[in-house]
């Protein structure tokens, strides 16, 4: 069951292509034209529009993507720099003989600093504000054996029991020598506003490689803000996370996750999508902080000049289609126009109105064939004329015969008296003229035959060959040569006579005298050959040419009418068979002509009764 209606879908859907396919071959040939070449135009357009737009596009971002890795890497640079003048600050205690005698001393348990301890720091503090290259805020010194000396820029110094292994960052500085970024605080626990970075490093003894204590700078937070406006002017989306992840400055409120921020290590620019928002995110990490450098530009604004440059390529290219087609339609109705009017006129043709011509006002392919459609209409006329003046020919033709049967048995009578007489009298030549005449005479006039078995024509011949060689006394020899296959089949009546005699006048009376015809047929293919050849005096090359134009010339003959002369054969051949068939004529002069004639293989049919005794 599933099979079968799978097979009636499939024929269903057959058929319905099919219908289409042939609703698509019925269109009008301007139709095609139009939408062939608004496809041929519009895709390869739109094709190249969405190229030369994608290929913009990936050019901007590219060379965007490269321009703001540079500033990145620039400002990361400058930070950088920043970041090792402080890693140069954290190393102050190791140029301070003092400072470490202070970190080396036993004196964590009193409660309160002595002067000269106290004189130590302060001179270190001092020298560490007058750097001149990092603004410090503040500082803290802790002490392992105990005591912490806090003083802040501007505020007074105080001196605590603080013990650094209480400090949240402690475990992430205990593991490593060099400075650690600690986080973001506040100076003060009520002002949230002024808040300062703050880094700390471990201090060891030089001699022993003991840790000694721990020295913690802070940094005003405003400050890795003016580094980044230092360099770019322009307000920027930029976001700096340390190698743990954690933020330590971000330029606007809307950022992406820093549970994201991990996977970008490294250096490379990516399409950051949150949201129904796109950004070009450029990331860079320092090799020397840790630290990872975010920046994002919005796709949207970015692209802007992309989106300006897409309309204008849509515009362009509508106008360039919206123009090509109405060229394609004005060229298509040329091509057309000339062709419907050429099939206007061949309905008049088919109507019988053959008084039509079009005119020709190129010559490419549509002329060509304007012309050939004039030349055809020029020849159907002409060929209606040769027709209608055949058809008359034969009417004569019959009138004469009319004519001459007037009396046709007051003729056989008196040939039959001549006959017997000339037997009486022992004349054997005019017993066989007499004969051979009236046989002729009933073939001429006594059938209403159009077409004849070849047999029958060629009795007719040799009847009137008979008569010739009396005349002559036999200086003409004639000689038969014919397929018996052949003699079944129908020929036109007297088209071998006319050319026999036209042998016996032109060829042979004009020669010698003396001479032989010879009468020979064959069958080649589906056709019927028969040549007629005498050995008399021939024709010269101009008098064949003549004769030749003659053949195609379908005038009235110089016989007259109802005459059957060698070129009223040929013309009665091609106007009842066709241009295929026909005679053709070859002549040697002194040395003879052949004609050959090309008929169609007919089976005999009755026509008008039989042919009389």
């Amino acid at each position: 069951m599933r099979k079968g209606l799978l097979t009636r879908i499939f024929k269903y859907s057959r058929i319905q292509l099919q219908t289409k396919r042939q609703w698509i071959q019925n269109l009008p040939i301007v139709t095609k034209l139009i939408v062939i070449s608004f496809i041929l135009i519009a895709v390869p357009l739109g094709i190249a529009s969405y190229l030369t737009f994608t290929s913009y596009s990936a050019s901007i971002q590219k060379n965007t993507g490269k321009y703001q890795m540079d500033v990145v890497k620039e400002l990361m640079a400058n930070i950088d720099t920043y970041m090792n003048e402080l890693n140069l600050l954290t190393l102050l205690p190791y140029q301070s003989q003092d400072i470490v005698k202070y970190l080396e001393s036993n004196k964590g348990t009193e409660t309160t600093i002595t002067f000269d301890d106290r004189v130590t720091v302060e001179d270190f503090a001092k020298r560490v504000y007058a750097n001149g290259r990092v603004d410090i805020s503040g500082l803290t010194l802790y002490r392992l054996s105990g005591g912490t000396y806090t003083a802040m820029l501007e505020e007074q110094a105080n001196y605590s029991l603080k013990k650094v292994e209480n400090e949240p960052w402690y475990q992430k500085v205990v593991r490593t020598g060099k400075v650690v970024y600690i986080g973001t605080y506040n100076k003060n626990a009520y002002d949230t506003t002024n808040q300062v970075y703050s880094f700390a490093r471990k201090i060891r003894s030089v001699d022993t490689g003991r840790v000694l204590g721990y020295l913690v700078l802070d940094v005003d937070k405003n400050i890795i803000r003016n580094k980044i406006e230092t360099i770019s002017n322009d307000k920027k989306n930029i976001m700096i996370v340390d190698g743990e992840g954690a933020l330590i400055y971000k330029s606007t409120d809307s950022w992406i996750d820093l549970d994201q921020v991990q996977k970008y290590q490294g250096t490379g620019t990516v399409i950051y999508k949150q949201g129904q928002d796109t950004e070009l995110l450029s990331y860079y990490t320092s090799p020397n902080t840790g630290w990872t450098m975010i920046e994002m530009v919005p796709l949207a604004s970015l692209l802007q000049d992309t989106v300006n440059v897409r309309n204008y390529i849509i515009l362009i290219g509508g106008v360039c289609l919206l123009l090509a087609v109405i060229l394609f339609t004005a060229l298509a109705f040329r091509i057309t126009n000339p062709i419907g009017e050429l099939r206007n006129l061949m309905k008049k043709v088919v109507l019988g109105d053959l008084d039509v011509s079009i005119p020709i006002r190129s010559r490419d392919e549509i002329g060509q064939l304007s012309q050939s459609f004039n030349i055809m209409v020029s020849k159907l006329s002409d060929l209606g004329y040769r027709l209608y003046e055949s058809e008359i020919r034969e009417k004569n033709a019959q009138i004469s015969v009319l004519q001459s049967q007037i009396n046709p048995h007051f003729l056989y009578n008196t040939l039959g008296s001549i006959s017997m007489f000339a037997e009486i009298q022992g004349n054997r030549e005019v017993v066989k003229m007499t004969n051979n005449l009236g046989k002729l005479l009933r073939y001429s006039i006594n059938s209403h035959k159009s077409q004849v078995p070849l047999s029958m024509e060629l009795e007719h011949v040799m009847g009137y060959m008979a008569i010739q060689q009396i005349r002559f006394e036999d200086k003409i020899q004639f000689q038969v040569d014919i397929e018996p296959d052949l003699l079944a089949y129908s020929v036109i009546r007297f088209i071998l006579q006319p050319i026999v005699e036209n042998s016996i006048v032109h060829g042979i009376e004009k020669g010698s005298g003396y001479g032989t015809i010879t009468l020979s047929g064959k069958k080649q293919a589906d056709t019927m050959v028969i040549i007629i050849q005498d050995d008399g005096a021939g024709m010269s090359d101009s008098r064949l040419q003549q004769v030749l134009q003659k053949q195609f010339d379908f005038a009235a003959s110089e016989e007259g009418t109802g005459g059957h002369g060698l070129m009223n054969v040929h013309r009665r051949i091609v106007l009842r068979y066709g241009p295929p068939f026909g005679m053709k004529i070859e002549s040697i002069v002194h040395r003879g002509t052949t004609i050959i004639l090309t008929l169609p293989l007919i089976a005999d049919e009755l026509e008008g009764g039989n042919l009389d005794a």
